[in-house]
């Protein structure tokens, strides 16, 4: 299942950012940003499975020297500490805050996407088209 809540996730951008997989809805931020930190994981794996280096478009995408190891589990603890997508972070943190539990989790209220375009947008998603978004994404 895919973790869609438009009061979460009101744009395309943040959609593409905060968007995970998880057998059932998400209740706080905490558990929320633990999917993201496994998504990050596995766009790193298959990245590297396709032949991509990901150092590199991290380097690119993030304007930034990448130093440490090129394992997985590296790569995305860089990554997730990164100025950038803890400025992202912070924004899916306030988004939480300010939840309305009254209103569904695919209510166009807010903005944001229908369920099936989000399942598409997620299965679409790379590490190249992840870092793009995150490089341009502002706090709002």
């Amino acid at each position: 299942m895919i973790f869609l809540n438009n009061q979460l996730m009101p744009s395309d951008e943040s959609a593409t950012l905060f968007m995970v997989s998880n057998p059932i809805p998400f209740e706080n931020f905490e558990d929320h940003e633990t999917g993201i930190f496994i998504r990050l994981h596995n766009l790193i794996a298959w990245s590297m499975a396709e032949g991509d280096d990901p150092i590199a478009l991290i380097e690119e995408y993030l304007e930034t020297v990448y130093t440490d190891s090129r394992t997985v589990d590296e790569i995305a603890n860089f990554l997730m500490y990164h100025d950038k997508m803890q400025s992202a972070m912070w924004t899916l943190k306030e988004n939480w805050s300010n939840l309305d539990d009254t209103v569904p989790d695919d209510s166009l209220m807010y903005g944001g996407m229908e369920k099936e375009d989000a399942v598409q947008m997620y299965a679409d998603t790379t590490l190249r088209r992840y870092l793009e978004v995150l490089s341009r994404f502002e706090s709002v």
